[in-house]
Order: C-alpha cells, then sequence, then structure tokens
C-alpha cells in the first residue's frame, strides 16, 4: 500500500552493511507503523534472502567497487569497468525512487550505495547516510558533505568527513533486536553439537569468512582437546567449509578435537548465547554485536581493508578493556593459545573483568536515534 511516508534503504552485500539496516528496518516498522520501505541491494550475498523474508520489497541495482591496485593499466580498467555499472545502475535507481515516491534514502554503506545516492541527488530526494566502521568508506567520505544526517557509530569519526549543511549525528552502530535481547534466548548446546560446562569459543571470519583465520583455528583446536574444557565452533564462510573440512578429516587427532565447523549460521544470536569468548575480524558490526552480546573476543583485523579502518574499529574495545588486537602479521601457531591462557589465568581473572564491563556505545538506542530523525523531520513537519 502506497502511503506519503516512503523511505528507501540502500546498502551493500555483506552483513557488515546489511544487518544495521535490518535493526533500523526493525525500529521503523515499531515506532512508525504505515511507513512504506524499500531496499535497494546487491545481487550477491545474502540481502536479497533477508531483506525479503522481512517483507521489504527488494529491487538489485547494478553497481561495482573501485577496490585494486596494480599498474596504471590495471587502474584504468577497474575505473572503466565501474563507470559501465554506475550508467545504468543509476538509472535503474532513478525509476526506483520515482515509481516508489520516495522523500528519503538512508546510505549504509557500500558500493552499491553510489548509483543511488546519486540519482537521490538528481532527483532532488534527500539522503543520509550512516557509517559503520571508526574510519569512513570512501564513498561516505565523498557524499558526507550532501547528507542531510550523517550518522556515525563511533564519536571520533566526524573528524573524517567533509563539512555541509547537514548534520553530523553521533547515533552508535544499529544492533538488531534479537542481539540486544539475546538473555531471552535458551540456550541450546546440543543444537550445535557442543557439550554444556566447556568452555566454548566461537570462530568466524566475517560473512566471507576469512581463509588464514580458519586454519589458525583449527591449530587452537588441535592445541585443546576435549579435555581441557575448552571447544571451538567454527564458522568459516561458504566457501572454505569444504577445504577446512578436508583438512580436519586428514588430521591424525580429528577424534580428539573439541571442533564443530559451519559455512554459515543465520541465528548467530544463538551462537552469541553460548559463546564464552569470540575470534574475529573486526568489521563494525562485528565489533558493536560481540560487544552488546556481553561477550570478550579477541580480533584479528582484516589488514587489507580500506584505510585499515577493521585495526581502528578493534582498537576502540582494546583501550576499554573489552578485547586483545592481534595483527595478522603477528599471528604464529601458539599465539591464539597463548592468549586465551592469558585470560583464562588465575581462575579466569582477567577474562571475567573484560565480561563484567558494561556495554558503551551499544547500549546506546542506535536505530532509535536514526529512525526519530529521519522519520519526524522528512513525515511529521
Amino acid at each position: 500500500m502506497m502511503t506519503d511516508k516512503n523511505i528507501l534503504i540502500t546498502g551493500g552485500g555483506t552483513g557488515g552493511h546489511l544487518y544495521p539496516a535490518v535493526a533500523v528496518i526493525e525500529e521503523i516498522r515499531k515506532k512508525y507503523p504505515g511507513t512504506n520501505i524499500v531496499f535497494i541491494g546487491s545481487k550477491k550475498g545474502s540481502g536479497k534472502r533477508l531483506i525479503e523474508a522481512m517483507g521489504i520489497k527488494f529491487y538489485a541495482v547494478r553497481a561495482r567497487g573501485l577496490a585494486g591496485g596494480g599498474n596504471r593499466l590495471k587502474k584504468i580498467l577497474v575505473y572503466l569497468m565501474f563507470l559501465m555499472e554506475l550508467i545504468p545502475g543509476f538509472f535503474r535507481s532513478f525509476y526506483i525512487l520515482r515509481k516508489n515516491r520516495i522523500r528519503m534514502v538512508l546510505g549504509m554503506g557500500g558500493y552499491i550505495c553510489a548509483p543511488v545516492l546519486l540519482a537521490s541527488i538528481f532527483s532532488g530526494t534527500p539522503f543520509s547516510l550512516h557509517e559503520q566502521n571508526f574510519i569512513p568508506g570512501r564513498l561516505n567520505r565523498q557524499f558526507s558533505g550532501m547528507a542531510r544526517y550523517f550518522f556515525t557509530s563511533f564519536e571520533d569519526t566526524e573528524k573524517y568527513l567533509k563539512q555541509g549543511s547537514g548534520e553530523k549525528v553521533f547515533s552508535g552502530n544499529p544492533v538488531r533486536e534479537s542481539i540486544k535481547k539475546i538473555t531471552e534466548i535458551v540456550p541450546d548446546y546440543k543444537k550445535w553439537g557442543l557439550s554444556e560446562g566447556l568452555f566454548t569459543i566461537t570462530a568466524f571470519g566475517g560473512s566471507q569468512g576469512a581463509m588464514r583465520l580458519n586454519e589458525y583455528i583449527l591449530e587452537l583446536a588441535k592445541l585443546k582437546a576435549r579435555r581441557t574444557g575448552i571447544q571451538v565452533l567454527l564458522i568459516t564462510g561458504t566457501r572454505f567449509y569444504d577445504s577446512i573440512l578436508e583438512k580436519i578429516e586428514s588430521m591424525d587427532n580429528k577424534e580428539d578435537m573439541a571442533i564443530k565447523v559451519f559455512p554459515y549460521i543465520d541465528k548467530i544470536e544463538e551462537i552469541y548465547r553460548i559463546t564464552d569468548l569470540i575470534i574475529a575480524r573486526a568489521g563494525a558490526n562485528t565489533v558493536f554485536e560481540v560487544t552488546a552480546a556481553g561477550i570478550p573476543s579477541i580480533l584479528i583485523p582484516y589488514p587489507f581493508a580500506i584505510d585499515d579502518h577493521q585495526t581502528y574499529n578493534a582498537r576502540y574495545l582494546e583501550q576499554q578493556g573489552r578485547a586483545i588486537l592481534i595483527k595478522e602479521k603477528d599471528l604464529k601457531p601458539g599465539l591464539l593459545e597463548e592468549k586465551i591462557k592469558y585470560l583464562l589465568k588465575d581462575n579466569m581473572k582477567i577474562y571475567n573483568r573484560m565480561k563484567d564491563l558494561k556495554p558503551p556505545v551499544t547500549s546506546m538506542d542506535s536505530a532509535g536515534i536514526i529512525s526519530e530523525k529521519l522519520m519526524e523531520d522528512m513525515f511529521e513537519k
């Protein structure tokens, strides 16, 4: 049903952009019923399935990122392919904006936002942006001066943005209701093949997985057999799942390894509920979700992230005493075991100190701040 309260949300295909968008959608639906929400995302990834499961109209448009180094010829080819996708993506986005009579666009980051934001400018539709990471992405930096509102997850992010007539709002990072209500979930170890009473470590490399992290977790699992009181749940990422299973099958002591392996888990909140320690990359969504869930973490930032933003994300938690930061270049056999022993020594004194810290920014009503600004500014004046 078409109303005059029509908002379009757009974001890249990874969980880091999608899950905060889901949290905002949940909040708009709860506090502003009758709002018509549509979503523009990527053809790749889980976005279509995730958004359509919420009953939201999902549109896919063509777009391509600018990532890539190499020689001058390669860079020229990257820019040409970017433009070849941007132009049809722009016209498709323009059509979607007009068809749905959109009154506000919210960009949650990722290259998919480029054609949508350009269409927003040319159609005269105001747009706002949210930046999950400490260091904003290139696209968000470029458009920051034209945004009606620019929402940031970290207080210090504002200094990296262009000045404009819009308002910079420290909102924190929206976290889904299922994560915020994690204590209401009944722990179910058997569902995941785990044993209640063991110290449970969950490891993952973000929605795409991370092969090097997977391999070091296998090394850890070999050292930490069931008799040590520690068990591991490894989420490999779909593309690495088969190769990790093959590696486990080839190990001599695989029967003694207390490890369960999954390619991907939709209901990560169920895993958080039974997890004592997270070992993961340091994407913004991971950082905010594990903190909201009150789980201490060992964070290993992806070293090739643009502007090294994952290191800044991880350092933010490390400085608060909520996480241990390990740079990937420093990873070596036995290092993860050493860090875990450090956390658990003296009757888990250091670990318990980390776990007992109250959530900081994650206790903010981030989705509420964002939705209130958007909805009241656009539809209630």
